[in-house]
């Protein structure tokens, strides 16, 4: 019985600090990042994307600058645009 009871302890122990980890994240990462600014980009116009687009073409076609481009779309990976994936083409960074 004693094993059992420690085991629920620690299992307790275990969860609690999860929880606790998880809800002080945010903190966490504001105090090693600090000064760091994350861009949140407001993307006004969207675009699905075809097959054969590539980060040049659309920069391109929709007369943008390469900077701003990668800015609205902070996650994208050039080499694997896939048909359908939304890009952010028009916006405030």
């Amino acid at each position: 019985m004693v094993k059992a009871s420690n085991y629920s302890v620690n299992y307790l122990i275990l969860v609690l600090s999860f929880l606790i980890l998880l809800t002080s994240y945010q903190g966490l990462a504001r105090a090693f990042f600090k000064g760091t600014t994350i861009a949140n980009p407001d993307c006004r116009n969207i675009y699905a994307a075809e097959a054969g687009d590539t980060c040049e073409s659309l920069i391109e076609s929709f007369n943008l600058k390469a900077e701003d481009f990668s800015n609205l779309n902070p996650n994208l990976n050039c080499e694997k645009i896939f048909v359908g994936e939304w890009l952010c083409i028009n916006g405030v960074v």
